[in-house]
């Protein structure tokens, strides 16, 4: 386990079971993203750091009965209140898996993969390799979260680093989160919302 994994497990073990209603701001763009993926029945789709499992049942709604959805998460606090949505919703098609970026095992191989405010994932160049090595070329990948303002705006992006603090670790590349995914994607396209503060990436992996 890495140093970064250890400081997100104690972050996101205070913010468990508040997680939902800290972050129901942003159910706009989480839906956004999971539309993006253009999920088809039959499909399976991975939910990278799925956190406390908010996008598990619209994914499963979207791949239906015969499809698949994977769903990995680190943190131990967050994983139990997912499980608990998959087993109260019923997922039957829906498997969740504790493990980081950097191990996980998908056991299947992804036509989709989501990224929804994984800030520290997605700035983990080894992280991304692991988990899309597992994936095949034109793999639809989508990732969402919050980037910095135009750094004009300074006050706003104290803000933002101020209340982002419980959540990330690290805020290395947070004015422009998506470029390691994008080294993966020759395809992709950034749009960039809410304004200026949110940005909704879609790529196909080469």
């Amino acid at each position: 386990m890495t140093a970064q994994v250890e400081a997100a497990q104690k972050l996101y073990a205070a913010l468990a079971q508040s997680y939902d209603d800290e972050t129901r701001f942003i159910t706009g763009i989480r839906k956004q993203a999971i539309d993006a993926l253009n999920l088809r029945p039959g499909e399976t789709v991975v939910d990278s750091g799925c956190g406390t499992g908010w996008c598990l049942p619209m994914l499963a709604e979207k791949v239906g009965t015969s499809g698949h959805v994977i769903g990995f998460e680190p943190s131990p606090d967050m994983l139990a209140i997912a499980q608990a949505r998959v087993t109260q919703r019923k997922l039957g098609n829906t498997r969740l898996l504790h493990a980081c970026g950097n191990t996980v095992d998908l056991g299947a191989t992804p036509d989709a993969i989501l990224f929804s405010y994984t800030h520290d994932l997605i700035r983990s160049r080894d992280a991304l390799k692991h988990v899309l090595s597992q994936a095949r070329p034109g793999t639809r990948i989508v990732a969402a979260s919050t980037k910095l303002f135009p750094a004009w705006f300074f006050v706003g992006n104290w803000y933002l680093r101020y209340t982002h603090r419980v959540t990330i670790t690290n805020f290395e590349g947070f004015e422009r989160p998506w470029t390691l995914l994008a080294e993966f994607c020759s395809h992709h396209q950034v749009r960039i919302t809410v304004p200026g503060s949110r940005y909704l990436f879609t790529g196909i992996l080469d």
